[in-house]
């Protein structure tokens, strides 16, 4: 028995030993970290300011899309429902921003209905009526803003220059 131990034993490592271990050296030698790459920036370029033109429609679509969401409210949470609020808020003062004043002081009222209706939702009472009145509120204040302060309504009273 020995003795047939001892031939097998010879025979594996003649037969390993021609074969190394590089394999196994390999497989635990720790691997070179690839170099970080370069980055690449690019160069700034001059943007032209954009109309007040392109201004106001660029606000006026997202307040709206932030209106109808706004509607939804009894599908949406407290945080979700006082976001699209405040982006409502947001982008209606900045179209009364781009008016002229007169014009501006007529979204202003619309402003301040929001205004209230945000006040409303901050306090935490939700029930089903009081989302009914706020619902109602929020459609007439998108039907005023959207017969009154479409883009194309206010072309004309809008102001020349952004600074005014």
């Amino acid at each position: 028995m020995p003795k047939q131990l001892v031939i097998l034993i010879s025979v594996v490592t003649i037969v390993l030993l021609p074969c190394g271990c590089a394999k196994l050296k390999r497989k635990f030698t720790p691997k070179r970290k690839p170099k970080p790459t370069e980055y690449s920036f690019y160069s700034e370029r001059e943007y032209e300011p954009k109309s007040p033109q392109e201004l106001y429609q660029e606000h006026y679509v997202l307040w709206h899309n932030w209106h109808l969401e706004m509607e939804r409210m009894d599908t949406m949470n407290y945080k979700r429902v006082l976001f699209s609020a405040n982006e409502c808020l947001k982008h209606l003062t900045a179209m009364r921003d781009l008016l002229v004043e007169e014009k501006a002081e007529e979204l202003d009222l619309q402003i301040v209905q929001l205004q209230e209706v945000i006040d409303r939702i901050k306090t935490r009472n939700r029930t089903a009526s009081g989302d009914v009145r706020i619902r109602r509120i929020l459609e007439k204040i998108g039907r005023v803003i959207i017969n009154d302060f479409t883009y194309n309504r206010m072309e004309p009273f809008l102001k020349a220059d952004k600074s005014e």
